[in-house]
């Protein structure tokens, strides 16, 4: 059992986790603890499989039917948009080789429902702890949300009595670990915020309270121990802080921030109507980077240029088989005709070393450092028909609209080459095949490697476009994890190395007359833009949630006044100076 912190002053005390949502959330707080599933290594006799077998059967169908009962109770306003999420979940739980698997180790050895289930999920968490890409990462959060609801439901002896919604209108709640349920039930009650003790940036909780505009924190290291129940808040989504007991300095202060920001969000949304265009009349480019289909709703008034940047990944996850080509062109398709004639820029497959794809594939020994292993390109280009079965299915999708093909982790341009060919090998087997596609899309990368910014010049001439992923770029060029708690402070996209790469892209870019945009994190800070924009770059590409700001700053620009106080800051080597400097040059 967790050891309590007991803190009985009203002394303020603030902790630190990851900004996920943005707003600001001020009110009472009240817990929900899931609980540490703790399960004891306990075997039966065998006149008790059969037994045991039907308790995890109850526990599963019970664990369904909760489930669909929450998504058949989903505010209609969102339930497409969180009903997926949902859904993935109930697949979890419905999985034939998940449910087989458990009872496979109660008839064969012996185990109790309770150690069976818990050593499939450790299983099933051991294939993810290879890899590098954070999204893939953290799906494993979904099968654990599963299994904590299965357990639940195995030790369950009588009916459970449900949080109502009434009961958390206008709080704050306080997990230990935020599920997809969490986040509906919090939104369909009037709930102001969220905050929670484990996840991540990318996981589907996460996502869904982005989705929701709903302010929440996650990886917020001790909050059950030391926040209670009607405890006061501050829940500052935009920085990752909570302010437990605040005092009225503070609460003022907040309070005002808060006013400050429903107000700019009144200005914002009239902004959104706006072309985004400078002061000294330069149209900028904003395009929205997407996960998943279902967002497709955010971006509806946000008057985008594009999709600077979709992710494909998301249908690679959570199954035991790869995707087939139809199953990929019919969700492609979606989203290429919603979008009309704006661009679709579709990153290919991007995911690391081995175990994040389908266990019934062989795809060689487990790496020891997956970050530098066996990802993005180098994962097709290894696995050719993977890649050319995703590769028809984007062409065949450009028929119904405007698509781009974006290829990561490009180190050399030979891998350009390759990529090409079994691009063109893909196209000679749709005309075999009497399928329209789109025969002259423009293929292109993601700048995120030195070695590649390094020699951007050469790079170009083989390319339509660029698109620098800062968030990698940032992590390969200073040598770090940025999820690395340890070293994650050295991670500084203003870093002079980074800064001097992005410039040396963005002018290999002109002079070779190919687009550049930026679709790394650093897109959607305002605090970045006018440095950005100073740097040379017109396309932007970032979360739907950011594009009011950074339109806003974007059309009060003049860029004739930006230039050389951005190189002011590439050639300072002080960080404080640096600040300051970023300070004056946003001031302009």
């Amino acid at each position: 059992m967790k050891n309590k912190v007991i803190i009985n002053n009203k002394t303020p005390i603030l902790l630190k986790g990851l900004p996920v949502s943005r707003g600001i959330a001020i009110g009472k707080s009240y817990v929900i603890e899931h609980g540490k599933n703790i399960v004891k290594e306990k075997y039966i006799e065998k006149t008790k499989i059969n037994a045991e077998t039907k308790k995890i059967d109850r526990a599963i169908e019970l664990t369904i039917s909760e489930l669909k009962k929450v998504k058949d109770k989903i505010n209609p306003i969102i339930k497409n948009n969180a009903g997926v999420f949902l859904d993935t979940h109930i697949m979890l739980a419905s999985d034939k080789s998940f449910i087989n698997n458990i009872k496979s180790k109660i008839r064969n050895k012996l185990n109790t429902s309770e150690w069976a289930l818990y050593n499939e999920y450790l299983s099933i968490k051991e294939s993810f702890d290879y890899i590098e890409d954070t999204y893939i990462k953290q799906r494993v959060d979904d099968v654990n949300h599963v299994v904590n609801m299965i357990s639940k439901n195995l030790k369950l002896k009588t009916k459970k009595t449900s949080t109502s919604k009434k009961s958390l209108t206008n709080l704050i709640i306080v997990t230990d670990d935020l599920s997809p349920t969490d986040v509906v039930l919090a939104n369909d009650s009037n709930s102001l915020g969220i905050i929670s003790e484990f996840g991540g940036r990318s996981s589907h909780s996460s996502i869904l309270t982005r989705s929701l505009e709903l302010p929440s924190a996650v990886g917020v290291k001790n909050a059950l121990s030391i926040i209670k129940n009607n405890d006061n808040l501050i829940l500052d989504g935009d920085q990752g802080i909570i302010i437990i007991n605040p005092d009225k300095k503070i609460q003022n202060y907040y309070l005002e921030l808060q006013k400050n920001q429903a107000r700019n969000k009144k200005t914002l949304s009239s902004i959104l109507k706006k072309n985004s265009i400078t002061l000294d009349k330069t149209k900028i480019e904003i395009m929205a980077n997407l996960e998943l289909p279902q967002e497709l709703k955010i971006i509806n008034d946000k008057k985008v240029d594009g999709i600077g940047l979709f992710r494909t990944e998301y249908l690679y996850t959570d199954r035991d088989d790869f995707p087939s080509e139809s199953e990929q062109f019919n969700a492609y398709r979606k989203i290429v005709k919603k979008m009309g004639k704006l661009p679709v820029y579709f990153r290919t497959l991007d995911i690391g070393a081995d175990k994040e794809v389908p266990e019934n594939i062989k795809t060689g020994s487990i790496v020891r450092n997956p970050a530098l292993g066996l990802r993005g390109i180098r994962y097709s280009l290894n696995y050719n028909s993977i890649f050319i079965n995703q590769i028809k299915a984007i062409l065949r999708s450009g028929s119904y609209g405007n698509i781009k093909i974006m290829l990561p982790m490009i180190t050399t341009i030979s891998e350009i080459y390759k990529a090409k060919e079994l691009i063109e090998n893909a196209k000679e087997i749709l005309v075999k095949e009497k399928k329209k596609f789109d025969k002259n899309v423009s293929v292109g990368i993601m700048v995120e490697i030195p070695s590649c910014a390094v020699l951007a010049d050469r790079f170009a001439k083989h390319v339509d476009f660029f698109s620098i992923g800062t968030n990698d770029l940032v992590q390969y060029t200073l040598a770090i994890d940025r999820v690395d708690d340890e070293v994650n402070y050295l991670y500084d996209p203003l870093n002079s190395a980074v800064l001097h790469l992005i410039k040396k892209v963005i002018t290999a870019g002109d002079k070779n007359n190919i687009p550049v945009s930026l679709c790394g994190e650093m897109a959607g800070y305002p605090n970045y833009t006018k440095l950005l924009l100073g740097l040379g770059l017109r396309s932007f590409s970032m979360h739907p949630s950011a594009i009011p700001e950074i339109k806003n700053v974007i059309i009060n620009s003049d860029l004739n006044k930006l230039q050389k106080m951005s190189k002011r800051i590439i050639d300072c080597d002080s960080s404080i100076k640096k600040a300051s400097l970023i300070e004056a040059l946003n001031n302009i």
